[in-house]
């Protein structure tokens, strides 16, 4: 039970917010960050939130976004007014004023919300940090393109919604986060899977410059090299406004005149499952990324100029400390929601074939996939290199700029399972550390079953690097195991484990592979 103490109430810059002490943190839930995209702000870039005249109870969590909810309940009520964010604070603040710690959350682009009770920042925040999780716009309601969209814009660019959710929600906290005792120059995003690769893209884009100071990656993908354009094909990927088009035409709207007003005045449920049918369908959608990157950035010329692997290649990313890493074995869980249906060895072939084009059966060869067995190996072993090879690509452009780049592998056996699939009593063997296995221990949820003293310590030694790093720039310190900066001459990584090590050079060879599949486009 939470032990209620007193209220505290600030001052934002659109009206008094009142919080509740629990246990010596100030915790304040749902303040809006913007104005709520619905009607006609439907796919429109995100406006600034109104201003109150009475004091908002900030008590309870705001709605989700709008989701899919074929692989499970979506976390609390659902609306496509959700643009809200949680601050769990420290009652006691420095001159200067924390440190920020501002969480995206994870989900494909399609699932997912701040407000997951795995993501409670009162741990953290006892550590001396403010931690900030938001919602953000996803799937169709976040990241649609249309011709008609890019017209009615002053930019002339359309989707990247929810990227701009998340630059908005930064602009909030870099606005108010000095009255919750939060220093507005300190600010570290952190964000695993579609919310690693969302810091990713704050990294690449312009319009994030200057809203956050540090940056820790968790199983963000591989970085893409190529994504779609606004307008136009780019490689074999049809532009994002043509898949607006086939979508519109899945909803029997035709034309680029009309189009959009008969869509915002259809019901988000229907045009989020709709969209889950036309992506699925996509054979350009699937790419050695994955859809759920490349239906969901969009190269639009102004929140992405280019490609993110593209632009961390040319050393042009924001220049802020790094830190990144992956789980033991990322592409268990893929691999397994892909092959619900437990397809034959062809059916894995067609998939290769799907995914990657003529270069699958180079992938084929290289994984040694002669039989069903092998074959279901290949394409985890492919998903996992996405996600580890992509943070050896994000680490080595870092470094060249960066001098406080840091790489992780976390790799402790997981004693829980966290997502909600039911009927799998062998999840451990066919598992393994999967992806997301690692958002306890940062968070220290430990009121999941089967967890023992060894989880709390690798919990408390996880916060401590990722609080020191939010810091500092450096996650070392407090006479911590040593975490060696990542360096191309000898590429460090520190294995999150019991007991923590480094290693040197993991799989470089696999993923010296992967870079030159990826440069096939």
């Amino acid at each position: 039970m939470e032990k209620e103490i007193l209220h505290k109430i600030v001052e934002t810059q659109e009206g008094p917010v009142i919080g509740k002490i629990i246990q010596g943190i100030a915790v304040f839930r749902g303040i809006p960050y913007a104005t709520p995209p619905v009607e006609n702000l439907r796919w429109r870039p995100p406006e600034p939130p109104l201003s109150r005249q009475k004091p908002l109870e900030a008590f309870q969590f705001g709605p989700v976004c709008i989701q899919n909810e074929a692989l499970g309940p979506a976390p609390g009520p659902m609306s496509e007014d959700c643009l809200y964010l949680n601050i769990w604070a420290p009652e006691t603040t420095t001159p200067a004023g924390n440190p920020v710690m501002v969480w995206i959350h994870g989900g494909g682009f399609s699932t997912g919300a701040g407000s997951m009770p795995i993501f409670d920042g009162a741990p953290l925040a006892r550590r001396g940090v403010i931690v900030v999780t938001i919602n953000y716009r996803m799937n169709i309601l976040g990241f649609f393109a249309h011709p008609e969209l890019s017209k009615e814009s002053l930019n002339y660019c359309s989707g990247n919604y929810g990227l701009l959710d998340q630059i908005q929600a930064l602009h909030w906290v870099r606005a108010n986060i000095r009255a919750f005792g939060g220093n507005p120059e300190l600010v570290t995003l952190f964000g695993e899977s579609a919310g690693g690769a969302s810091i990713i893209a704050l990294m690449s884009s312009p319009l994030a410059a200057g809203l956050f100071h540090r940056a820790i990656v968790q199983s963000g993908g591989n970085t893409p090299r190529l994504l779609r354009k606004l307008a136009e094909p780019n490689g074999h990927l049809a532009s994002a406004e043509s898949l607006g088009r086939k979508y519109a035409k899945a909803l029997g709207l035709t034309g680029d005149k009309g189009v959009v007003e008969k869509m915002r005045a259809l019901p988000a449920g229907k045009l989020v499952n709709e969209w889950f049918k036309t992506i699925e369908n996509d054979i350009t959608g699937a790419g050695i990324s994955g859809s759920w990157m490349i239906n969901h950035q969009i190269i639009d010329g102004r929140v992405i100029t280019d490609a993110p692997g593209e632009i961390f290649r040319k050393g042009l990313q924001h220049n802020v400390p790094f830190l990144c890493g992956t789980t033991l074995d990322e592409g268990t869980l893929f691999q397994f929601l892909a092959f619900l249906n437990n397809p034959d060895l062809d059916g894995y072939k067609n998939y290769m074939k799907r995914v990657l084009g003529p270069a699958a059966n180079k992938v084929l060869d290289y994984f040694d996939a002669r039989d069903m067995q092998t074959a279901a190996q290949a394409v985890s072993q492919l998903w996992e290199s996405g996600f580890l090879c992509g943070a050896r690509h994000s680490s080595r452009s870092m470094s060249l700029v960066q001098p406080n780049t840091y790489r992780y592998l976390f790799a402790m056996s997981p004693k829980f399972f966290l997502y909600m699939i039911p009927g799998i009593p062998d999840w451990k063997e066919r598992f393994g550390c999967y992806h997301a296995a690692e958002l306890p221990y940062v968070f220290h949820f430990m009121a999941l079953p089967g967890m023992e003293n060894e989880d709390k310590m690798l919990s408390d030694r996880v916060m401590d690097y990722w609080v020191r790093f939010a810091r500092n720039g450096d996650p070392n310190g407090s006479g911590a195991i040593r975490w060696p900066r990542y360096e191309t001459e000898n590429e460090a990584c520190l294995m999150l484990n019991n007991p923590i090590t480094t290693e040197k050079n993991i799989k470089n060879k696999e993923c010296d592979f992967m870079d030159d599949l990826e440069k096939m486009g």
